[in-house]
């Protein structure tokens, strides 16, 4: 997916070229990147995009439900309502009216305030033989049922050849990891910025690092010494503790090497090359007891137990009594050393306010030996994209796919060189070594079918495959092979019931 590697330069470059396309009669659209309200029609219609065999005119309204929270502004700023001179809406806005103005499709928004109010509306369109919505984005944990139950579209078996899933606006991350037996329900890419923004990655506090006369991260990045035992090491530097007991409150000002959420284990794991599931030519397997994963997951466990470097909010509290807003609090107080969390932390108050000097990496291997530095996404956060089969008019389910595959290709021309350049490069992470992390990061995503379907989980009830190393860790226990010998057929049973929905039987 280009957004995985674009810099200020690559930015740049990429303005150049679409200029030079513009002016050559090669069967490409005019390339404009200042749509306004008063250019959304045209008496005449531009070629279609160069990927899809012609340019049309729909007549459609296509909606697309949307998952709305204020902690992830750009779920519903995907369909603005108007131009506001903020560069993303504005790059969005500018999108979709060209869309509409070209190809006479206009975009909808309708949005749902919890996930679980998303998913049971697709639900009940399916059960009524209605369709209120032709596309969803919803995060991915939430959405991933509805594949299993057959109310989604295999983005494979739709055969009007207007979603190029192989072109570079699509994220093949997504489409490698996420496709079952030749079956794909979900995608990401450039037609939206939540895939992004859920990104997992390593903060870490410039101004410790420069009093303790540490070695910068980005520097052991470009090493290849970024890993587990350097993160620990580095966490053990910059202890300080200013009563009889570690505190978790920001107003006592303890200093830890780290802190953390429970996630952060799973998290840890996954950017390790750590996957709980790998697939086999499509068909997915758990690999939980493999050598190299239990003996990541023991240097995993001995960093996140190590309570008196590393603080872990769930230790101090439930998830939801306000030790989250703690973390993060340490963290912007400079109280911290190193804090995982997604990309989009940094568009809170919180972050935009705090007077450190931090920077960004992505999450340490689990030794020199690892190829690639990997991030994954929080399956909490991670909007998709998929079609539901209550789309099932077959003139509108083509304008459906003409749509996404339209809002894809026109997102990475417009919107990504914004959201890139304007809002992570510029706004958001303006130092230069910031930036090529950045690329990196987004440059080797993963995504786990065990964290994504919760293999084993009753309604959410935590005890399923997306929490399997949350648990350990709750226990305090490293002991993984035990554990997994009473979860293994819980877990391996719900995948087989995820192979039969596949297969059809």
């Amino acid at each position: 997916m280009a957004k995985r590697t674009v810099s200020l330069l690559l930015a740049l470059l990429f303005c150049f070229a679409i200029a030079v396309l513009a002016a050559c009669s090669d069967g490409k659209p005019e390339e404009s990147n200042n749509n306004s309200a008063g250019d959304s029609t045209s008496d005449s219609v531009s070629e279609g995009p160069h990927f899809l065999p012609e340019a049309r005119v729909w007549d459609k309204e296509i909606t697309v439900l949307v998952y709305a929270n204020d902690g992830h502004p750009f779920s519903t700023i995907i369909i603005p309502e108007e131009l506001n001179n903020e560069p993303i809406n504005d790059a969005f806005y500018n999108r979709n009216s060209r869309i509409e103005r070209d190809y006479g499709i206009k975009l909808n928004l309708a949005t749902c305030s919890t996930p679980a109010e998303g998913v049971e509306w697709l639900r009940n369109d399916y059960m009524t033989g209605t369709c209120n919505y032709n596309i969803a984005s919803i995060p991915l944990t939430y959405i991933a049922p509805l594949g299993i139950e057959g109310l989604l579209y295999d983005i494979y078996e739709i055969d009007n050849g207007y979603i190029h899933y192989n072109e570079p606006w699509w994220d093949q991350a997504a489409i490698r990891d996420l496709t079952i037996n030749n079956k794909l329900w979900f995608l990401a890419g450039d037609a939206i910025i939540e895939d992004d923004e859920a990104t997992w990655a390593i903060y870490y506090n410039k101004d410790l690092v420069e009093k303790y006369n540490l070695e910068a991260p980005y520097d052991l990045v470009k090493s290849n010494q970024w890993n587990l035992d350097t993160f620990h090491e580095m966490a053990k530097k910059v202890f300080q503790m200013n009563g009889s007991t570690r505190s978790y409150d920001p107003s006592v000002g303890d200093v830890w090497g780290a802190v953390v959420q429970s996630y952060d284990c799973y998290a840890f794991m996954l950017g390790a090359g750590q996957p709980m599931v790998v697939l086999d030519d499509g068909t997915p397997r758990f690999r939980v007891q493999e050598e190299a994963n239990v003996n990541t997951f023991y240097k995993v466990i001995d960093l996140m137990l190590d309570d008196q470097n590393v603080g872990v909010a769930d230790f101090f509290g439930r998830w939801d009594s306000g030790v989250y807003g703690q973390e993060s609090d340490i963290f912007c107080n400079g109280n911290a050393l190193f804090m995982p969390s997604t990309i989009s932390l940094v568009s809170g108050d919180k972050m935009r306010n705090a007077e450190i000097h931090y920077g960004i990496a992505p999450m340490p291997k689990a030794n020199e030996l690892q190829d690639e530095y990997t991030t994954s996404v929080s399956v909490y956060w991670c909007q998709v994209m998929v079609i539901p089969k209550a789309n099932n008019d077959k003139d509108t389910l083509d304008a459906t796919c003409y749509a996404m595959e339209a809002m894809a290709y026109y997102g990475k021309e417009l919107v990504t060189p914004e959201y890139y350049t304007r809002t992570l490069t510029l706004k958001r992470f303006p130092d230069s070594d910031n930036t090529e992390m950045l690329d990196l990061i987004f440059r080797n995503r993963t995504y786990d079918l065990a964290g994504i379907f919760d293999f084993g989980t009753v309604n959410g009830n935590g005890a399923g495959s997306l929490y399997f190393y949350t648990s350990l860790l709750g226990a305090k226990s490293s002991d993984i092979t035990s554990f997994w010998e009473t979860k293994k057929d819980l877990f391996e049973s719900a995948m087989a019931d995820l192979m039969a929905s596949v297969q059809g039987e």
